[in-house]
């Protein structure tokens, strides 16, 4: 077979199995399912698809007990009248991750190998328009035969596939907290898919390195780092241990961080190690402590073990910050930034270099540095790069929103560079393309109200700019899908502080648009849903400040609208709940004089 056939297996598989060693490649060729496959995609899927867009994808499929051979066999394929069911009824279950296949035992294991070889099926799948169903499990999923309806027609439309996950095998919701996690896609007729290959993959190292604990990894990576298959599986062991709170210092103390960015270094063109070094980089770094709030400014012409040793020493009971700093002080900024740039078609590559840079940035001044290196470009390269990597667009937002954080005369630059790069067009349409995902809503908010805080004549450009794109109707959007989401409804609010502040008559258009897409009413709900959380209440309050104030002709039927929804009464409650809290009695008392 081809070269590049394999470059593609391999780079697949490595997303989420960076010990495994492919080992035999066998492309299938059934001019009958290919036929079949074919016809169904070109002359009848591409005619009902948004755009004629059929959502072709790779997917990793296990046959169990029986050999893909047997399986094929069958004149039909991948048959899901043979399926045994799942999360989502009786369809073919296809992984994007092959380590939801091989971790759940769903990997046909080949006889004498211990287990430690194991047969998949690569299959071509045309999925077409997808129920998203996200982590939702129930008897009625259970009982599904195929997809819901899309359109009621006439023609009556259903979805082509499901989509849900992230999923770990037999676990329902809370999956991409694990190694073995996948989002999973379920097809329910043969001709949407070609079994294009069969793999047989080896787990090189995988026993050993995935008993390891913290310690031993980084032992593991600072003695062989500049072996490539070392350096891969200890950067994923990493990665998976220091999603646990417990591990983060300790592998801070051992010099994890320093082996992660020599691992880096060693190999700047290996798309695996880049993927998991910078996971492993964001999943130390990671916090939302009182560390990850000091700010410290990164000096780029200092030597940088010292300045992490200053931080220590000026902090020493704030864990966070010294992660951070160290971080910055071996120059894990540029690193990053240059594996996004080295590697922007591979999605695994983008969405953990947006969680490093998203993490390191956070509370610090390490942004500036961030910028400076070309971290801005690469986020929304990333993000434009990669429309359908929810992930990606998710940790996209977060680090755009960590980068564009602050008030002083470099944020406000960083928010211009970020807008001029396309970032407010980028969030706006990650939000518009996911809109069931909270984290993708909840940081697409976060992020358009960072880009949009700024009241000189180049911020309201800014704010203006997000209008124009739909941010004001991607918040409405996201509060009204996420009610009991407190984090959506929080940053929506504060999307729509900022992009509703102003007294001219393109700030009162603005205004009009989020009453006429439904947003007084979606406040006064967030504010009534979640009353114990402040900064709902105060963003909320503010919120409808910004939208009910001006002196247009409308503005008198926004107030009456919020009166009507019972904003009045929401400002009081929220004065009652945070008696404490003078942003919340500031928002609220505005909220009611101005309503009187």
């Amino acid at each position: 077979m081809q070269s590049n056939e394999a470059l593609l297996i391999k780079t697949l598989l490595a997303r989420s199995c960076p010990s495994a060693r492919l080992s035999r490649v066998q492309r299938v060729q059934n001019k009958k399912l290919w036929r079949a496959y074919s016809n169904h995609r070109d002359e009848e899927l591409v005619h009902s698809c948004d755009g004629g867009d059929v959502n072709e994808m790779l997917l990793f499929h296990g046959t169990a007990e029986r050999a893909a051979e047997d399986v094929l066999a069958h004149q039909n394929g991948l048959d899901p009248r043979f399926s045994n069911g799942g999360f989502y009824g009786q369809g073919i279950y296809l992984a994007e991750d092959p380590s939801y296949p091989i971790g759940g035992r769903y990997a046909h294991r080949i006889s004498g190998s211990g287990g430690s070889r194991v047969q998949l099926l690569i299959v071509k799948a045309a999925l077409g328009s997808q129920q998203e169903m996200g982590q939702r499990i129930s008897a009625e999923s259970r009982a599904m035969r195929m997809p819901d309806v899309r359109v009621e027609g006439p023609p009556r439309l259903l979805y082509d596939s499901v989509r849900g996950g992230p999923h770990r095998p037999f676990v329902s919701g809370g999956g991409e907290n694990g190694c073995d996690a996948s989002i999973v896609h379920v097809v329910y007729e043969s001709r949407q898919m070609y079994p294009a290959y069969v793999i047989e993959v080896e787990m090189e190292m995988g026993a050993e390195v995935l008993a390891m604990d913290v310690a031993a990894a980084v032992a593991a990576l600072r003695a062989h780092g500049s072996v490539s298959r070392v350096a891969l599986a200890a950067c994923g062991r990493l990665g998976r241990l220091c999603k646990e709170a417990q591990n983060k210092q300790p592998a801070a103390d051992t010099g994890a961080l320093e082996a992660i960015v020599a691992a880096l270094q060693a190999h700047p063109q290996h798309a695996g190690v880049q993927q998991f070094g910078c996971w492993a980089m964001g999943s130390v770094c990671f916090g939302f402590d009182a560390a990850a709030f000091a700010r410290k400014q990164r000096a780029a012409d200092a030597a940088g073990i010292e300045v992490a040793v200053a931080a220590l020493q000026a902090h020493p009971q704030v864990a966070g910050i010294a992660r951070m700093q160290r971080a910055a002080a071996v120059g894990a900024i540029e690193l990053v930034v240059a594996a996004l740039q080295a590697h922007p078609q591979v999605a695994g590559v983008q969405q953990y270099g947006c969680s490093a840079l998203g993490n390191v940035c956070f509370g610090s001044d390490a942004a500036a540095s961030a910028a400076d290196a070309g971290a801005i470009e690469a986020i929304v390269a990333a993000m434009q790069a990669h429309p359908q990597a929810v992930r990606v667009q998710q940790l996209g937002c977060m680090a755009l929103g960590n980068v564009c954080f602050g008030s002083d005369a470099a944020a406000r630059a960083r928010r211009q560079r970020a807008v001029t790069a396309g970032a407010t067009e980028a969030i706006v349409a990650a939000m518009q393309a996911h809109r069931q995902e909270t984290g993708v809503q909840k940081n697409g908010c976060m992020a358009m109200a960072n880009v949009c805080s700024d009241t000189d004549a180049a911020g309201f450009a800014r704010i203006q700019r997000a209008a124009d794109a739909g941010g004001i109707e991607v918040a409405v959007a996201a509060l009204q899908a996420h009610p009991q989401v407190a984090d959506v409804q929080q940053y929506g609010c504060l999307a729509l502080v900022n992009v509703c502040f102003g007294s001219d008559a393109a700030a009162f258009a603005r205004k009009q648009r989020a009453a006429d897409a439904g947003g007084i009413e979606l406040v006064v709900a967030a504010m009534l849903a979640h009353p114990q959380v402040a900064g709902v209440q105060e963003n909320g309050c503010w919120a409808l400040f910004n939208v009910c104030s001006g002196t247009d002709a409308a503005a008198r039927a926004r107030r009456q609208r919020a009166v009507t929804a019972g904003a009045t009464e929401a400002a009081a409650g929220a004065m009652r709940a945070h008696p404490g809290d003078a942003a919340a009695q500031r928002q609220g008392q505005n909220l009611r004089d101005l309503l009187a």
